[in-house]
């Protein structure tokens, strides 16, 4: 009778040895070390990018709503653009931006020169600031502005006119870095109580500054003047990004 060969640890039950699994182990530490940097570029690129998109479609969001309800902003839509009733910012979904959350050229308010409710910078964002949900998708619990179908009986409105959102999706939550954008409003209208005469944000002139979004980027920090340049127009400070959506209403 011719013998058997069997193989030892055929068997179902052969599990790995201790030096397998040590190599195994060191392969999956070696690719983890070449591929993590790609990694690591690849998230920061992503949101890089989803920064720069959210941030334009708030710009177009700002157009398309101004040009429906009228530059001026209001917290109470049916009231008249003074002061007080107008949105000097616009902010999404995030923590409140404190004094401590702005730095380098940013670090100094915007006057307004009598021309504003208040003085200015991001960190106004709750006390002169409106949520873009409110603006943009929830006018009927928000600032209510007239709809198309009332402007028969509002003699300041003209056909076609009026709110006409949403014009965004909900929720309009903060950016990648969990901050929120924020959009200096205050420079698409002057106010019908501003001071007279033609100067910057004067009852017969406008703004020589640019309105934007902006979003303080991977560190958290904004270093963007909230009034862009001196001499106009607005450069972009530090790591913030910033999508221009108009300039100088003079």
């Amino acid at each position: 009778m011719a013998g058997r060969v069997t193989r030892r640890g055929a068997g179902p039950d052969k599990g790995l040895s201790l030096v397998e699994v040590t190599i195994m182990l060191l392969v999956l530490m070696l690719l983890t070390g070449v591929l993590a940097p790609s990694i690591l570029d690849f998230v920061r690129d992503a949101q890089w990018v989803k920064a720069k998109e959210d941030c334009e479609a708030i710009g177009l969001s700002v157009v398309r709503l101004a040009r429906d309800v009228g530059p001026c902003l209001k917290f109470d839509g049916s009231g008249a653009c003074t002061r007080a009733n107008r949105v000097d910012l616009l902010y999404s979904a995030g923590p409140d931006v404190t004094p401590a959350d702005v730095a380098g050229d940013a670090a100094a308010p915007f006057a307004g020169s009598g021309n504003t409710a208040a003085e200015l910078n991001w960190h106004a964002d709750d006390s002169r600031g409106d949520s873009m949900e409110r603006q943009f998708v929830h006018n009927g619990g928000g600032p209510a502005y007239p709809t198309p179908e009332a402007w028969g009986s509002l003699s300041a409105l003209q056909p076609g006119t009026g709110w006409r959102g949403a014009y965004l999706s909900p929720p309009i939550g903060p950016d990648p870095w969990g901050h929120r954008y924020l959009v200096n409003s205050v420079f698409l209208s002057v106010a019908r109580d501003a001071q007279p005469g033609t100067g910057p944000g004067q009852r017969s002139g406008g703004w020589p500054n640019d309105v934007f979004c902006i979003s303080a980027g991977p560190n958290g920090l904004f270093e963007t003047s909230f009034g862009g340049n001196a001499s106009h127009g607005t450069l972009r400070r530090g790591d913030d990004i910033v999508f221009l959506i108009s300039g100088d209403t003079r």
